[in-house]
């Protein structure tokens, strides 16, 4: 006679569970994922919970308070100017990647406008110098 399912106990057990090794039936094992119903609810419990603050690391951290501290400083820029009028003068940059995001109002924001597209010149420029670099390293060590 064939195994018996180890979790109900009553059906021939037809696969065996990735995570526990478990002998199990067709309706206590999920084909998806190749795991019985205990470990697949233990999985999804575990995706379900959120990842707290605490457990970023400092960098993460770092990175998204000076992100959100820039973004509102931007945002009390231009309502300041929206209220004020267009006599004030404002702008800034976002660079995604080598791409440059540019926003102005006032006569400095064509300088901004010039300086994203000088920087975005230098970083192509940077990139396929370092990209030769790194070719040319990864030659010599086959060639060794």
């Amino acid at each position: 006679m064939g195994r018996v399912c180890e979790i109900c106990g009553v059906n021939p057990a037809m696969y065996v569970c990735s995570n526990c090794g478990r002998n199990v039936c067709s309706q206590c094992f999920e084909k998806t994922s190749w795991l019985c119903i205990e470990c697949y609810n233990k999985r999804d419990q575990s995706f379900k919970e959120e990842m707290p603050w605490t457990s970023y690391p400092l960098f993460i951290k770092i990175f998204l308070i000076g992100f959100l501290l820039a973004f509102l400083g931007m945002i009390i820029l231009m309502v300041a100017g929206l209220m004020e009028g267009v006599s004030q003068s404002s702008g800034f940059i976002i660079f995604i990647g080598p791409i440059p995001i540019m926003l102005g109002v006032g006569k400095p924001s064509l300088l901004a406008f010039f300086l994203a597209i000088l920087l975005l010149i230098i970083g192509i420029v940077l990139f396929f110098i370092f990209r030769r670099i790194s070719f040319q390293s990864i030659e010599k060590r086959h060639i060794i």
